[in-house]
């Protein structure tokens, strides 16, 4: 019945991303918290233009993001970017254990890192066959690093646990094993199980947005873990897998827990940001109407927008970043971003 719905649409219905398209909340800024800006300074100027041209053709404020890399430039990228982009500290190599130890937390924070990106997905993307390493979040070697976040109040920025995990005849080729998909997800409830006060924001909503029955244990962990949120980042193409009653329950019974994401790149390439903006605008269509959409930020399967209320996409959109990431509350205000 998905199948008919979708081709009814295309047939019968003009996709909405033949007419432009124009928020009606102009006046909600959005923060981008899945940002891979790193040190590309040349990007951070494609990002500025980028902001202005979505102002004019979208009316969307597309205020700030969460750089997850970068660290070694914090300084720079606050000026180059106005302080709109706030930076994380990070670590991609889950063979080698972290690289930031116990003592980094409190001295990140007075820095002005606003979280640690932790990249932990499945460990074959990383490992060579036969390569020794650690292969998953929930390691005894993290533990005194979890402690210290937990003490310090360091939030994990956009965690990579997993990859997608489909349904049947449609796994993909990022984790089609779902044993090893479902090892990582345990092991990442382990870490939230053993630290109660970590704030963990988990990226592409710890890819339990493959399947409804994915959906319904993600509801488990919203409702078990109240430190643990996601990000929607590389999400939205996954939406049509799922029921679209569903999907729009879960954002409207979890508002507080959800953050809008995107998992953007340095945008090193200035001719580039015509499209991006309109990669951003097919994201938002589906969060503000109940259009069929013509794809999400990477791909063009169609998407039924979900039509979400102003309150929750208040939230989703800047709210909930707010009381999650250090200073950047204060940071808002200094460049009168809030009121």
């Amino acid at each position: 019945m998905r199948t008919l719905a979708v081709i009814f649409y295309l047939v019968l219905i003009p996709f909405s991303g033949f007419s432009r398209f124009t928020t009606l909340y102009p006046d909600i800024p959005r923060i981008d918290v899945h940002a891979h800006v790193h040190n590309n300074f040349g990007g951070i100027a494609n990002y500025l233009s980028m902001r202005e041209l979505m102002v004019s053709t979208h009316k969307i404020d597309l205020a700030m993001w969460i750089n997850l890399g970068g660290e070694s430039a914090i300084d720079t990228i606050n000026e180059l970017s106005g302080g709109r982009i706030m930076t994380c500290i990070s670590d991609y190599s889950p063979q080698r254990g972290l690289t930031y130890k116990p003592g980094d937390m409190a001295p990140s924070l007075r820095k002005g890192y606003v979280g640690y990106k932790i990249w932990h997905g499945p460990y074959h993307r990383r490992l060579k066959e036969g390569e020794e390493g650690i292969k998953y979040i929930d390691d005894p070697a993290h533990e005194p690093v979890f402690a210290a976040m937990e003490k310090e109040g360091m939030p994990g920025a956009s965690l990579h646990i997993s990859d997608p995990n489909g349904p049947f005849g449609n796994r993909g080729n990022w984790a089609a094993d779902p044993v090893a998909f479902w090892r990582e997800i345990i092991g990442l409830e382990r870490v939230l199980h053993r630290h109660p006060d970590l704030i963990l924001v988990v990226a592409h909503g710890a890819w339990l947005v493959c399947q409804d029955a994915q959906l319904d244990f993600l509801r488990y962990m919203l409702s078990t873990y109240p430190n643990f949120y996601i990000d929607l980042a590389a999400t939205f193409q996954y939406f049509y897998l799922l029921d679209h009653a569903n999907l729009r329950d879960f954002f409207i019974e979890y508002p507080d827990r959800i953050l809008y994401g995107t998992d953007i790149g340095s945008l090193a390439d200035k001719s580039a940001i015509p499209e991006i903006v309109e990669r951003y605008a097919r994201t938002f269509r589906i969060l503000e109407t109940d259009q069929m959409v013509e794809g999400g930020f990477f791909s063009m399967n169609p998407v039924m927008g979900l039509n979400l209320p102003r309150e929750v996409l208040e939230k989703i959109y800047y709210r909930n970043a707010l009381k999650i990431y250090p200073g950047l509350e204060s940071r808002m205000r200094d460049i009168e971003l809030l009121n």
